[in-house]
């Protein structure tokens, strides 16, 4: 009886471990760490046509944005988003004059639980406010498993890399460097 406890405790441990699980199935949970890549050049895939309502009230069309773009799929109410939100204003703020945009999907969350997530962290970056999900879905399977995730577009807007869990400043900068075309820093 006891190998088999101790089995069923190493498969529970390990499923929970892979990369791209979340807490709970589907967007309504968390990435429980962190995972994914680069996509190679040949292999990229569009990303959908994304025209929606911003949380300031303002239409934003993803075919508007010139360059590559950094979409980040988030929610109010996910303690990873939390964490990785002052990064992500970082990166809008040092790659914006290189040709970043910015762009996160507020997904399954209230626009007023939005807007106050954005002041209490100082989010300057513009978010189309996604209550049902449908934005997140577009991606299909290019898309995100839960949240926070991380997508980074071409100047195509082919889906360049794909990053889940938290990001940070330092997780980010060898693919920013890498999609914006510049110099490693040493």
């Amino acid at each position: 009886m006891r190998p088999l406890l101790v089995a069923l405790a190493c498969a529970l441990t390990l499923s929970a471990c892979t990369p791209g699980s979340s807490q709970e199935s589907g967007l309504g949970g968390y990435v429980a760490r962190e995972g994914g890549g680069m996509v190679a050049e040949d292999e990229r895939q569009a990303a959908p046509a994304v025209r929606a309502e911003t949380l300031d009230g303002s239409v934003l069309d993803l075919a508007d944005l010139k360059g590559p773009v950094l979409v980040n799929f988030w929610a109010s109410w996910c303690g990873p988003c939390a964490q990785e939100a002052a990064h992500l204003q970082a990166a809008h703020q040092a790659y914006g004059d290189k040709g970043l945009h910015v762009v996160g999907v507020n997904v399954r969350d209230t626009a007023v639980n939005a807007r106050s997530f954005e002041r209490d962290f100082n989010v300057t970056f513009p978010s189309w406010h996604d209550p049902s999900a449908s934005i997140a879905a577009s991606f299909g399977g290019i898309g995100p498993a839960g949240l926070p995730t991380t997508i980074l577009l071409d100047d195509q807007h082919r889906v360049a890399a794909r990053l889940f869990g938290a990001v940070t400043g330092r997780r980010l900068a060898p693919y920013l460097t890498e999609l914006l075309g510049l110099e490693a820093s040493s």
